[in-house]
């Protein structure tokens, strides 16, 4: 018995899959033949189906896919968020999955880690298990600014959620399948792994990571790294905003409070040198400064109440 097979020891419902794995996938004919098959051979004891979610790729990697025995869906927009958000629809709607697994379509991760990822949601220790690809990295994986980027990033996030989670924008992934209905996942691109992670926190599942192998990818990588990064570091200021709304709004109403009163100081020291106002914008400003600081100040503590509220109202698991 393989070590996958006793992780799925346990029975299960008529037609219930063990598991469905969710592959995002866009002009990768170079990776995505070899990545099918490493799937099948690493959970060839285990009922599962490998769905390729496809961007309307045009070198053939939907065809190949299907000629691997894949089922293949087409996305109707575009991004790699959308793929997986279109994935992850299709699976809680068309297929009986206790657990889903996303990982990506370029050869990058290995499915024999799969096994390890699976254990924690299934010994009932974990509702969400994220790779760790800094653990096991091999060399040419990754490019020092990005291997830099996702430390900082993933840093960041790891202090707003208070998760001890130190890889969040790996992309292999495992989950209980119906987690998918507590999570809203709007974000497009490189952003949605860390929505992810907030999301299912904010569902209250519990959230661990285990060491995954990070191999240098086939084909030509679509990254880019200034453009991914600004758009996660606008879902992690997102993410601050929402876990920690107090914080977030008190910083905006700090900064604008001591901007007015800088602008205002210098009205009044020349109000009370000349007995005059000549800068009338100036005090404008410094006016709207201080009026901004005080609605800052109250739609956090407003922002602080719902979380609270919703802290309370949302304990599923």
């Amino acid at each position: 018995m393989t070590e996958l097979s006793q992780v799925f020891r346990e029975p299960k419902t008529r037609n219930e899959l063990d598991l469905v794995v969710v592959v995002p996938a866009l002009n990768e004919k170079d990776g995505i033949a070899f990545t099918i098959d490493e799937i099948k051979a690493a959970l060839r004891d285990v009922s599962h189906e490998i769905l390729i979610v496809d961007g309307h790729s045009q070198d053939g990697t939907d065809k190949i896919a299907k000629e691997k025995g894949a089922k293949v869906i087409y996305q109707s927009r575009t991004g790699y968020g959308d793929a997986l958000r279109a994935g992850f629809l299709y699976i809680r709607r068309n297929m009986n999955a206790r657990t889903t697994v996303m990982m990506d379509a370029d050869s990058t991760y290995d499915p024999r880690d799969i096994a390890s990822l699976v254990k924690p949601i299934f010994d009932d220790r974990a509702d969400m298990v994220i790779g760790d690809r800094m653990a096991r990295l091999q060399s040419g994986a990754m490019t020092r600014t990005n291997k830099t980027g996702n430390r900082l990033l993933s840093w960041v996030a790891r202090k707003t959620l208070k998760l001890n989670v130190h890889d969040t924008q790996c992309g292999l992934r495992a989950f209980r399948t119906e987690l998918i209905d507590d999570m809203d996942l709007n974000a497009e691109g490189m952003p949605f792994a860390t929505e992810m992670i907030a999301d299912a926190h904010f569902a209250r599942a519990r959230i661990t990571e285990v060491p995954v192998t990070y191999r240098p990818r086939a084909g030509v990588t679509k990254l880019n790294p200034v453009k991914d990064g600004i758009r996660i570091l606008g879902t992690i200021i997102r993410l601050v905003r929402d876990t920690k709304p107090l914080l977030f709004f008190g910083t905006a109403s700090a900064i604008c409070a001591l901007l007015g009163l800088i602008f205002g100081t210098q009205v009044t020291l020349e109000w009370l040198e000349t007995h005059t106002v000549r800068r009338i914008p100036t005090v404008v400003l410094s006016a709207l400064l201080l009026i901004a600081s005080i609605l800052f100040f109250q739609l956090g503590l407003v922002a602080d109440m719902i979380k609270g509220l919703r802290s309370r109202n949302t304990n599923r698991y």
